[in-house]
């Protein structure tokens, strides 16, 4: 036993030696890892609806879809979920229509009450056709139940949509392209927890920004508040609907920030504390390349400079503790290795803690198709983060520990 634990040192010794002389700087892995889901994930969305309840979604691939694919298509959406702060999970529940492309893009939520929505889209045989599904979480039975469909359309692509809760409320955004490549940023909301929608309003009054990637959050008195990228070097966007008015219509757009010419397209996630804190992250839409991050604590008047989290990264996902200190986790692909990493920031944006979810480790071929976004949860003290191990068959893997 004795030896036993003088190869674990002289290894570890070894393999810190091997980080530093390849640049990396030798850090602890925070945690250990829990396997989620062995089938390749594409995207991971969580939410926490009560002390104790976790609830994951992802998208996956269906298993007649080829590996080292650039075809997107073929897709599933699959869920777990944990009464205990993830330290048990159920079985994989899977969320599918046959006779479709695909199923995919979920975006779990859950309000006060405790209640939890996932949304998700379905892409039609024709790719422009589809529609927009909204499923309720059944407590008792663990499982996702279909509440209702939003939105169907027999010529466009219902892509990207995300939504939030309070109340009796659910409010609901995503991108409808259609086939002339035109798209535009949509918004629907329900006033009985999903069981009727608004008809679509278009947020932005113009059509000739090409949006990409929106995300949605909500500030003081419960006022809506929505981000979203664009293609081809043009601006991130947030929009406010406006509060006490007979119909719904929205407050002028704002550019958070310009898209830098290296990134060229970005896609959005918005997270927030419900007051006046908003955490705004973008990121190339599924292959390594800037990720970028800024905050607001004026309910998004006004905006921090940009801060480039890394130069060749993806899957990046932020929040913020009670503290106003911000947590986040990303993939990174520098210098022909992959490795996941964590970083926690005080409100001056100083590394006040890092570490490592996945060492660095050799990754010199990149040709599957690489998702869209992890997921970073804070609980009290508590973090809780779903990544992708990509060269390991983009395995899901769970990671808690204390801060």
């Amino acid at each position: 036993m004795k030896n036993n634990f003088k190869h674990l040192a002289k290894v570890k010794f070894i393999c810190t030696y091997l980080l530093l002389l390849i640049g990396f700087p030798a850090m602890a892995q925070l945690a250990p890892a829990q396997l989620l889901n062995e089938t390749r994930t594409f995207e991971v969305t969580a939410c926490n609806p009560s002390k104790k309840h976790i609830i994951a979604a992802w998208m996956e691939k269906r298993s007649e879809r080829k590996d080292n694919s650039n075809d997107a298509a073929d897709m599933r959406v699959a869920y777990k979920s944990s009464a205990n702060n993830g330290t048990d999970w159920t079985e994989k529940g899977i969320i599918d229509l046959s006779g479709t492309f695909s199923t995919g893009n979920p975006y779990v939520t859950s309000n006060t009450s405790g209640e939890a929505y996932l949304v998700c889209m379905h892409i039609g045989k024709d790719f422009f056709s589809g529609n927009i599904s909204l499923y309720e979480f059944d407590f008792a039975k663990k499982q996702f139940n279909l509440k209702s469909v939003p939105i169907k359309s027999e010529d466009k692509l219902l892509d990207k949509p995300a939504i939030v809760s309070f109340g009796n409320e659910i409010h609901l955004t995503y991108i409808s392209y259609d086939k002339r490549s035109m798209n535009m940023l949509k918004y629907q909301m329900s006033g009985d927890k999903g069981k009727t929608w608004t008809e679509p309003v278009n947020v932005f009054n113009e059509n000739a920004t090409p949006f990409l990637g929106p995300s949605i959050s909500v500030v003081n008195k419960n006022q809506i508040v929505i981000s979203v990228g664009s293609y081809g070097n043009n601006g991130i966007y947030l929009v406010k609907k406006k509060i006490n008015t007979d119909t719904i219509a929205f407050e002028d757009p704002v550019i958070v920030a310009q898209v830098s010419n290296k990134l060229r397209d970005a896609m959005t996630e918005l997270s927030g504390d419900g007051k006046k804190k908003l955490l705004l992250t973008w990121q190339y839409p599924h292959q390594r390349e800037e990720t970028w991050m800024t905050f607001s604590t004026n309910e998004g008047n006004s905006w921090a400079s940009p801060l480039l989290v890394t130069e060749k990264g993806n899957l990046l996902s932020a929040a913020f503790d009670k503290q106003s200190n911000i947590h986040c986790i990303y993939s990174d692909f520098t210098d022909q290795h992959f490795f996941v990493k964590y970083k926690s920031l005080n409100s001056r944006r100083k590394v006040i803690k890092e570490g490592y979810l996945v060492n660095p480790m050799p990754l010199t071929t990149f040709d599957e198709y690489l998702g869209a976004f992890q997921k970073l949860l804070i609980q009290k003290n508590k973090i809780y983060a779903f990544w992708i191990d990509y060269p390991n068959e983009s395995a899901l893997y769970f990671t808690k520990w204390k801060m």
